[in-house]
């Protein structure tokens, strides 16, 4: 039930609207009338008269609001069940009979799911009041053509990633679309691009919506983000709770079960607080009579599976983003952080690489899924930082990136400020942004996987020490202490084999075997499950919710990568092995740090590692070449 508190923050409304409306308005009553002739296949009553739900009443107020906004773009963000597939085909269908010569899209992920919604519109269709029944011009897996000679194109995206380009939007243009659980499409990016790219933006009638449930962390929720910065997208939340048959009333024998002592039954801590966040966020006031069902549907049907809940039957729209399929690290711990993570803004940046090193550049840009480099945080002068370097091929043979994990330490915990990643840098290249990276965040200490490739990195950092303390690097002065000592900021990490624990088993940087991986992973899941290493990138953390553990073996199955988890740990490892003992005795926590921090924008780098890049003539993220350098 709505309320209104002088609180609500309604989530769905908050986007001013555009300057001029640029699409006609809903014709809101011609389709109420519509689904009134409308009969529907129910699961427990069979050919039923359509009977709009609290759910589709509220996606269709949200829909007329956002067309007299001049929002014709609508992103839409479902729990299960909730009679939604029903109401869009209804949508669809009448949209097309409404305006004649309409060319419509309709996309689903799978050839399933394309048939049964073909089937329901063949159902609308022939239960139609005998005048105004009609039959399809053309009606098959492929296509629908109606009298009025508007028509819809079934496309299918599938569930698998492929390995070509899309196709599913090449060749046909529409002014209609519906896409629908876009959330398990395998190649969402490419393919909703097409079908973006062949929408109208003329059609005084055009209306682009994609409705999905969750599933995971993917594109689907990318869109759901980006939508909400948008002028010209309306995002849609529709919870369970708006279902009002979601709900087990008083004087039903199951209501006593869930609720013992009726409605002076208190809630729990969590369900108080779920309640508080739905009222603040969409203005609406869940009963006691919803709370049974939910503690009903979670226990008998979901066997009290709070992750699998909160994403078939989200509160909010934050709990709907739930990590799913994780096998080594835990769900709660993947899913906290991916919130927090969504929140953490970064820049992004390029480097462009050439034959030399001190020729490289760093370019921003404004792709932040091209960006070889995202940067949270620009060093601090008093920080002090760990590097986890996992170079492509280094960790495993599936390893095909090169991957370097920047994070600041503290006595208590380990901050992620940085990361590159790139499958097309060599080797060489590794080194150079290694050499940028350690340059720039000064206070370092590396953690080189030096299994195979590794070697070579390790290599290339060496033979820079030689040429710049010789002179032979063109274009940088060999005499400047300046430069010589930003390179020996690299401090090599000294591996302790745990079986070795006197001056003999020190190895310069890590060697990944099949034991020691497995130490180092099981050591990083605990850092990370205890909040002691704090990840903000979301391909990260993606990375990590496919890391499984098949008994001693622990990696990515299939094609799925694990690169930037491995470079993580390996970060994580030379904290706990190195840097935190002194940071602890030096009591300087997180909390001791922040207290310290000087007030005003971030501080800038070191002179010394200024003076370096200048004189090699790489640019740090966000600076610029005075005229005349």
């Amino acid at each position: 039930m709505p309320i209104d508190d002088g609180e609500t923050d309604l989530r769905s409304s908050t986007k001013p609207p555009p300057p001029a409306a640029t699409v006609e308005p809903f014709p809101i009553d011609r389709f109420k009338e519509w689904l009134a002739d409308l009969k529907i296949n129910t699961k427990d009553y069979g050919l039923q008269p359509f009977k709009m739900l609290g759910t589709q009443r509220y996606v269709l107020d949200e829909i007329t609001q956002g067309l007299l906004e001049g929002v014709s773009t609508f992103v839409i963000l479902k729990a299960r069940q909730l009679g939604m597939s029903t109401f869009f085909l209804a949508l669809d269908l009448f949209w097309a009979l409404e305006h004649s010569g309409l060319a419509g899209t309709f996309a689903t992920h799978d050839e399933q799911s394309a048939a049964t919604f073909r089937n329901t519109l063949q159902t609308f269709l022939l239960h139609l009041p005998r005048a105004k029944r009609m039959k399809p011009k053309g009606d098959n897996k492929l296509m629908l053509v109606l009298p009025n000679g508007s028509s819809f194109r079934y496309l299918v995206a599938g569930t698998r990633a492929k390995t070509s380009s899309s196709t599913l939007g090449k060749g046909g243009a529409s002014n209609y679309l519906h896409a629908t659980e876009v959330a398990f499409w395998g190649n969402a990016e490419e393919d909703l691009a097409e079908l973006s790219a062949g929408m109208s933006t003329r059609y005084p009638h055009r209306l682009e919506i994609y409705e999905s449930t969750a599933n995971g962390y993917n594109e689907f929720e990318e869109m759901w983000i980006n939508a909400k910065g948008s002028p010209t997208t309306r995002t849609i939340f529709v919870g369970w709770w708006r279902n009002e048959l979601y709900s087990i009333p008083q004087n039903h024998p199951w209501f006593r079960h869930y609720m013992p002592n009726g409605m002076d039954t208190p809630l729990k801590i969590e369900e108080r607080k779920q309640c508080t966040e739905v009222r603040k966020l969409y203005g609406f006031e869940v009963s006691k009579e919803q709370i049974a069902w939910y503690r009903y549907y979670l226990t008998e049907k979901l066997k009290d599976d709070q992750d699998k809940m909160n994403e078939q039957h989200p509160w909010t729209e934050d709990d709907a983003f739930v990590a799913t399929g994780a096998r080594f690290y835990s769900n709660e711990s993947l899913t906290h952080a991916m919130k927090a993570a969504r929140r953490m803004p970064f820049r992004s940046y390029n480097y462009v690489f050439s034959d030399r090193w001190q020729d490289l550049q760093v370019v921003e840009t404004k792709n932040p899924r091209r960006a070889m480099l995202k940067v949270w945080e620009p060093p601090d002068s008093q920080g002090t930082y760990v590097v986890g370097d996992d170079p492509s091929f280094g960790s495993s043979e599936t390893a095909d990136r090169n991957v370097i994990h920047v994070a600041r330490c503290y006595a208590d915990c380990l901050v992620q400020v940085a990361e590159f990643c790139s499958a097309e840098a060599a080797s060489y290249h590794n080194a150079w942004v290694l050499a940028h990276l350690c340059g720039w965040y000064r206070d370092v200490m590396v953690n080189l996987e030096i299994t195979g490739p590794g070697t070579a990195v390790w290599k290339e950092l060496t033979d820079l020490r030689t040429e710049v303390n010789s002179g032979r690097l063109d274009g940088v002065d060999a005499s400047s202490s300046d430069i010589q000592r930003c390179l020996s900021n690299i401090r090599v990490y000294l591996h302790r084999r745990p079986d070795h624990p006197g001056a003999r088993g020190l190895a310069h940087h890590w060697r990944t075997t099949h034991e020691t991986k497995r130490v180092l992973m099981n050591v990083h899941r605990d850092s990370f499950s205890l909040g002691r290493h704090i990840i903000r990138g979301l391909e990260c953390l993606e990375e990590m919710k496919a890391v499984v553990q098949d008994g001693d073996w622990i990696g990515a199955e299939g094609r799925a990568k694990d690169d930037r988890a491995v470079a993580a740990a390996l970060a994580n490892w030379a904290w706990k092995q190195w840097v935190q003992v002194r940071l602890r005795n030096m009591g300087l926590t997180y909390q001791a740090a922040q207290k310290q921090a000087v007030v005003g924008p971030p501080k800038q780098v070191e002179r010394i590692a200024i003076d370096y890049l200048r004189q090699a003539k790489i640019l740090l993220p966000g600076q610029t070449l005075d005229r005349g350098e």
